[in-house]
């Protein structure tokens, strides 16, 4: 994490630099060559003036310009002593040149005008200077014809000489100011924002991997140290959960190996016996079994060893007596239900039944499951088969493992408690961080460097998205303690669509994915909480936008519909787990979430809205330079469910399978009741 966001950072605090002195630079440059360029036509522009008035004095003395003396000369010397100026001449009415610093000069030959002229300033191009600016100035005789143009021009190369000096200068003036000012922010970086976030992760890293009694050092800072504190106590109750789950662990441990061993005793007798030769013959004998047959006048006719030993008192004594006799000296409370059984097995039925007892040779209190079956002897006579079996142990196994089960579902209390009391708590620090930085950038904004308030703008980012977790942490934790209250009211879900889609639409732009928007006009009003839906319609948005390469599209439908499905408040209550119909069709709005993303695997769209399942691995799925991951807090499928679930609709997935490659996309379905499902009522 400190790599990641120290180069990013650096990275950012580059680029801005970089960009800002090269701008700083080309105007700088620009707005130099632009002045020069000026200067020399001003020049130009003040001795066409001089020659223009000196050879209008001339001329009106009606001497014709054929005739002047000296101007090849005086061209010759304004051209030698001005090196920029490449040409001066004067030409006649028609455009031909009477005197010109070189006579062999044709100003018409071979000249491409690419700018016409614009306060007496034209660009052409020559084919030996190239692009060249001409500056003229008309001759008007004393009657104020135009009778000659004195011209005068110099190459855009003279500007290009000038500026390589410029420009040399200017980098390695601002090449200084650069490194100076981006030692600074490497400086403040690693050592105000990097350094304690890399001891923070450092902490976190160490609680993630169970070491729970992790030193926490002190931060420079008080959101810092908030955090820091907060990151302490979760530490403290992850240690106490995780001493509490050892010691449930260790129990159902113990009570599988017990539970263990007695099926492996069972099996091991019921080995034996399949083997034995003599099965039926020793039945009785050698059952593991208490085996008792009593006749029709209750009179107990045979009893196997094991039913000695089962209770404790021997054949000779049971053998003979009333059944109901032997059980009462056993100390067996059951005995009129046990009564009543005895009768219906000589009826013909076949019975179950738990009894308990104290055995006799070792007073020991033990605990029998009792099968009853009719059967018939050689006589004729309708006798009851009763076979008990030794459960004492299956029961203690039984109480330790409901006693673990209550356990756990107490530690499950504790850690939705813990998710609750967590996410309070770091609500807290985040309100500082969200409202110091945002009173930064309201504020302060204008006292700040460029570069100080982009990473304010990012460290706001960061803890908005934060609060955004904290705020999943807490609708979850209502959702499961029931304590959210929907404010149903008439709304226009188009309206809720575009009101939810609007906070994320720049995402889109930075991604260059489409957002398709087919809403159904004229929908009708539906109730429901317009907070929550739009909390719902931004969360599977966000989810499509996340998992949908760059370049792709996402589609946002609603329509209306009648179904015979009643809502969901109304089936949960009526039929647990059943879908009954209704007798005429129900007004639904639906909405339908579509991308052309990677897809989600057949195995993991039946967990997709369970709490904190994240579906697929982190991998980077876009096709250009933004990339995005699929992880996240794996809480906003859940909440969305809740939220559903609480307005009586339905929500459902379908998507042909994961396929980075191939990208199959998903389509999330809501089914909205018009009227909410609290206020609907089955006929």
């Amino acid at each position: 994490m400190k790599n990641t966001l120290e180069k990013r950072i650096l990275l950012f605090a580059f680029l801005v630099l970089t960009l800002t002195i090269l701008v700083n630079t080309g105007f700088n440059i620009e707005g130099f060559r632009r002045d020069y360029r000026d200067g020399i036509v001003l020049r130009c522009q003040n001795l066409a003036g001089e020659l223009k008035s000196s050879i209008e004095n001339v001329v009106a003395l009606g001497v014709p310009m054929e005739e002047l003396d000296g101007l090849n000369a005086r061209f010759q010397g304004i051209v030698t002593t001005d090196p920029d100026i490449i040409y001066c001449f004067l030409e006649d009415q028609a455009g031909q040149p009477l005197f010109a610093n070189d006579p062999s000069f044709h100003f018409i030959g071979g000249v491409d005008f690419t700018s016409p002229s614009k306060s007496g300033v034209s660009v052409v191009t020559f084919p030996q200077w190239g692009k060249t600016y001409d500056v003229s100035l008309p001759i008007n005789s004393i009657v104020g014809e135009t009778v000659g143009t004195i011209r005068l021009g110099f190459p855009d190369s003279v500007l290009d000489e000038k500026l390589a000096a410029v420009y040399q200068r200017s980098m390695v003036v601002l090449g200084f100011a650069f490194l100076i000012v981006f030692a600074l922010i490497v400086v403040f970086a690693r050592r105000h924002l990097i350094g304690p976030i890399d001891r923070l992760c450092s902490v976190a890293k160490e609680i993630a991997s169970g070491h729970f009694q992790v030193a926490i050092p002190t931060m420079p800072t008080r959101d810092f140290a908030e955090l820091a504190t907060a990151l302490k106590d979760m530490s403290a109750s992850l240690q106490e959960r995780d001493e509490k789950l050892q010691d449930g662990y260790q129990e159902l441990e113990s009570t599988n190996l017990e539970l263990q061993k007695s099926y492996e005793y069972q099996e091991k007798i019921g080995t034996e016996l399949r083997r034995s030769r003599e099965m039926y013959r020793s039945l009785l004998e050698d059952a593991s079994d208490a085996i008792m047959v009593t006749d029709d006048e209750d009179r107990v006719v045979l009893v196997n060893k094991a039913a000695e030993i089962f209770f404790g008192v021997k054949k000779e004594r049971v053998e003979g007596a009333n059944f109901f006799s032997v059980l009462e000296m056993l100390h067996c409370d059951q005995l009129e239900t046990l009564y009543d059984m005895h009768q219906r097995i000589l009826a013909g039925e076949t019975l179950e039944a738990q009894i308990d007892y104290i055995r006799l040779d070792d007073q020991r209190p033990v605990v029998g499951w009792v099968r009853g079956s009719h059967v018939v002897g050689m006589d004729g006579r309708h006798m009851v088969q009763t076979i008990v079996r030794d459960v004492t142990k299956e029961k203690e196994i039984k109480d330790n493992l409901e006693k673990s089960a209550w356990e756990l579902q107490r530690l499950n209390q504790m850690k939705d408690s813990f998710l609750g009391v967590a996410s309070h708590e770091l609500k807290t620090p985040l309100t500082v961080i969200v409202g110091y930085a945002d009173l930064i950038l309201n504020e302060k904004i204008a006292t700040l460097d460029g570069t100080v308030a982009a990473m304010i703008q990012n460290i706001a980012d960061a803890a908005q998205r934060l609060s955004g977790i904290v705020r999943d942490m807490v609708d979850v934790s209502m959702l499961d303690s029931k304590n959210i209250h929907l404010k149903t009211t008439p709304h226009n879900l188009n309206q809720l669509v575009r009101q939810a889609t609007k906070p994320i639409l720049r995402s889109f732009e930075q991604r260059n994915l489409a957002l398709v928007m087919n809403l159904q006009e004229a929908l009708p009003d539906i109730y429901c909480d317009g907070e929550r839906m739009v909390q719902v319609v931004g969360n599977l948005v966000g989810n499509a936008l996340k998992f949908t390469p760059d370049g792709g599209k996402v589609y946002v439908e609603t329509r209306f519909l009648k179904t015979l499905r009643p809502p969901f408040t109304i089936t949960a209550a009526t039929s647990p787990g059943l879908c009954p119909l209704t007798s005429s069709p129900m007004p639904y709005v639906e909405i339908v979430v579509r991308d052309t993303g990677i897809g989600i695997a057949q195995v993991d769209q039946n967990y997709i809205f369970d709490k904190f399942y994240e579906a697929g691995t982190i991998e980077e799925h876009s096709s250009g330079k933004v990339s995005f991951n699929g992880k996240g807090a794996g809480l906003g499928l859940a909440i969305v469910k809740g939220i559903i679930n609480m307005h009586g609709g339905e929500i459902w997935v379908e998507s042909a399978g994961h396929d980075p490659e191939n990208c199959p996309g998903s389509s999330f379905h809501v089914l909205l009741p018009q009227y909410g499902g609290a206020d609907l009522v089955l006929s």
